[in-house]
């Protein structure tokens, strides 16, 4: 038999090719000690491919395929800690505007935990796979799925000029 593990319901919003923001309520882990409790982005991060989703007045549960969703937004109300947890390891933000699949356009920062301090932020969306990240947009947080995006436009530049136009002397 398996051992029960208290819950908590957040209330999110999912989005995919199939699921054009339809609200749920996800449900995270609770310590039984108090001490760290489950985020959303952990949940989403797991290694099993449905997600529970509790879903209509009735709170009935969809068991909905992860890597099929393309972004979840929390609720308006759901804290920060509920989302991502920043913690004691060094991270970044760097401003971005993510294309995806779907044909959405977000504008905002890109959370990302440092690994080493050369990381770029290129080598942290390489090393994610299929997994969901932060991006924190005017409207609020967004968790996306890596294998949904399809362009990031960074602030930064390549710090040299790409066309023999630029350089000076042409």
């Amino acid at each position: 038999m398996d051992h029960y593990i208290p819950k908590r319901r957040i209330p999110v919003t999912l989005w995919s090719d199939h699921l054009q923001g339809v609200p749920g309520r996800i449900f995270l882990d609770l310590d039984p000690l108090g001490a760290k409790h489950q985020t959303i982005l952990e949940r989403l991060n797991e290694s099993s491919p449905f997600l529970p989703i509790g879903m209509g007045d009735e709170g009935r549960i969809h068991l909905i395929q992860r890597q099929r969703l393309t972004r979840v937004t929390p609720g308006r109300q759901v804290l920060q800690s509920d989302v991502f947890a920043r913690g004691f390891n060094p991270w970044r933000e760097e401003r971005a505007d993510v294309l995806l699949c779907d044909g959405t356009h977000l504008s905002g920062r890109m959370w990302m935990p440092i690994e080493r301090e050369t990381q770029r932020p290129s080598d942290f969306l390489n090393g994610l796979g299929s997994s969901f990240f932060v991006l924190i947009t005017p409207a609020g947080l967004h968790l996306v799925n890596a294998s949904a995006v399809v362009d990031v436009e960074l602030a930064e530049s390549a710090g040299a000029p790409l066309s023999s136009e630029t350089v000076i002397g042409m």
